[in-house]
């Protein structure tokens, strides 16, 4: 089944979960196929990050934010509201906070209750530029 959206685009299989380009989703027709437990719960939680990436900055007009913190960020997104499958990192799991995706999502979630809102602040700051100086600015310490 195809489902008809503007932003989403199925036509191009790949063999991979879902990317984003220019502010379109693509999403793997293997792994459509390939789920076997409850579709719209697994599919939601990809489009949740899927779409963290449509409206999230990365400092391209500057210094670019790392891969592994613009994934974090959209995997924080899917945490928050709450499509985290069970296999994911959990809380101080990981070697270091910027491995990416689940690990950077957790930790971007312990510095969200260092101070509330610090995600959505953090990405504001990374609107023109990226620097790792905006941990310190926003929560008074060095990840």
């Amino acid at each position: 089944m195809l489902l008809a959206c503007p932003f989403l685009s199925t036509t191009h299989w790949i063999q991979t979960l879902a990317y984003t380009s220019n502010k379109e989703i693509h999403v793997g027709g293997d792994y459509i196929q390939a789920i076997t437990a409850d579709i719209k719960w697994d599919f939601n939680g990809v489009l949740y990050h899927e779409m963290a990436h449509v409206w999230q900055w990365d400092g391209s007009a500057g210094t670019t934010a790392p891969d592994e913190l613009i994934d974090g960020i959209a995997d924080f997104m899917r945490l928050k509201a709450d499509y985290a499958p069970a296999d994911w990192a959990k809380p101080g799991e990981g070697e270091r906070w910027d491995e990416g995706y689940a690990v950077t999502a957790r930790f971007l979630d312990y510095c969200n209750e260092l101070r509330d809102g610090f995600v959505a602040e953090l990405n504001k700051k990374m609107r023109v530029t990226y620097s790792v100086d905006f941990f310190v600015e926003l929560l008074g310490k060095a990840c």
